[in-house]
């Protein structure tokens, strides 16, 4: 049997919403593809009931644009044409990873270095 410490949680824990737009008929979209099948199974919208995916194809030659609101509020949007679905994840957790530092000052325990 084998025991995961820290398991990896999917980085659709950490979003509000996203937004998937391609065309089926542009190359190196098969990673889009994959996340579109991934985000509407039953078994993420069961997990992540907080979670509103959508997606649509487009009619014209466009490349494959995604949309993301993190849990914050956060908005963002990129050009997923010539990533992996691993280096889409590995770019949501830089944008946690950078909201995350701009949060902790906020509510903080320690009083800040110029209060006295």
């Amino acid at each position: 049997m084998k025991y995961s410490l820290f398991p990896r949680v999917d980085f659709m824990a950490y979003l509000r919403s996203l937004h998937v737009a391609y065309h089926p008929g542009r190359q190196q979209t098969e990673a889009v593809r994959r996340l579109i099948m991934h985000m509407t199974s039953e078994s993420v919208q069961k997990r992540y009931p907080h979670l509103r995916s959508s997606w649509e194809l487009l009619a014209y030659d466009a490349p494959a644009t995604i949309r993301v609101e993190l849990v914050d509020g956060t908005k963002k949007q990129f050009i997923a044409e010539h990533y992996s679905r691993k280096e889409m994840e590995e770019m949501i957790d830089s944008w946690k990873f950078d909201r995350n530092l701009e949060w902790m000052p906020e509510l903080s325990l320690q009083k800040p270095p110029d209060v006295e």
